[in-house]
């Protein structure tokens, strides 16, 4: 699956979507390089996935549509990388809610994945 937004496979919508967001970030949060180029990963993954198996671009997203992607994606991961890729989803539709660009935020009713429980080791 190829990795660049440029992609002609991605969305014309998404990938400027995706480009807004992290110029947002860098604007507002001012965040590092390495961060943003995750946070336009994760989501061009995502929006990928959805052009692929929906025809829909990433703002047309529903809340099944990252449930599936979580659960096609997550499948044996480690409920600390998938809490990190939710939590960029969680940021990138709340900042479009908030700049009018979709109508409803599709994170709102998703959870963090559990985390196992860490049990001290004795000395």
């Amino acid at each position: 699956m190829p990795l660049d937004e440029s992609s002609p496979a991605l969305p014309a919508a998404s990938r400027t979507l995706i480009k807004r967001f992290a110029d947002a970030l860098w604007i507002e949060d001012g965040l590092a390089r390495l961060t943003l180029e995750a946070y336009r990963r994760d989501l061009t993954l995502y929006a990928h996935w959805l052009a692929d198996t929906t025809g829909r671009s990433i703002e047309q997203s529903r809340e099944s549509d990252l449930l599936g992607y979580i659960a096609h994606r997550h499948a044996g991961t480690r409920a600390t990388t998938a809490n990190r890729r939710l939590t960029v989803f969680k940021r990138f539709f709340r900042w479009a809610l908030r700049e009018h660009l979709v109508a409803e935020d599709a994170t709102l009713r998703l959870g963090s994945a559990r985390q196992p429980l860490r049990v001290p080791k004795v000395l």
